[in-house]
């Protein structure tokens, strides 16, 4: 059972500075400041809880988004993403594909919050528009979910 307020904030962040994105949006989360994992961490932690949920999001990604995604078990992709950088304050990753690329950049932006940012950019712009605004919804939900099962983690990790 979840606990955490996740709530959408606004779009700003370094790493992407300069991409000309199409679509874009923020999620924040507060974690226990007691809380020390990095973003990688975070994230892959809310993929491990979601196990259920995650097992669709590749097959969406890959054949409705058509994204070319790396292996799940490799240490360099996140849920298929190809991790570009990872530190303890900041984990960017990229897909991309012949109608979209996609960039998801998770982040502690202070001590007790973490922040889950996504940018889409069209690359065949009215396909890519019509799938985006079907897939749109359900990133809406999923990505506060992520956020949400990340910062439960770290609630269930204080407990034990």
């Amino acid at each position: 059972m979840t606990c955490s307020t996740v709530r959408a904030v606004t779009v700003s962040d370094p790493l992407v500075e300069g991409v000309d994105y199409d679509y874009a949006d923020a999620f924040a989360v507060e974690l226990s400041p007691a809380d020390t994992r990095s973003p990688e961490q975070l994230f892959r932690d809310a993929v491990t809880a979601g196990r259920r949920l995650m097992r669709w999001v590749p097959v969406v990604h890959r054949w409705v988004l058509g994204f070319r995604l790396g292996p799940a078990s490799s240490p360099n992709h996140l849920f298929g993403w190809r991790i570009v950088t990872s530190d303890a304050d900041a984990i960017r990753m990229e897909a991309a594909g012949p109608l979209m690329r996609g960039v998801i950049v998770g982040r502690r932006v202070s001590a007790s919050t973490a922040v889950l940012t996504t940018y889409v950019v069209y690359v065949r712009h009215t396909r890519a528009r019509a799938i985006w605004a079907l897939v749109g919804p359900l990133h809406r939900k999923v990505a506060p979910y992520l956020l949400d099962l990340a910062a439960d983690a770290s609630a269930r990790q204080r407990a034990t």
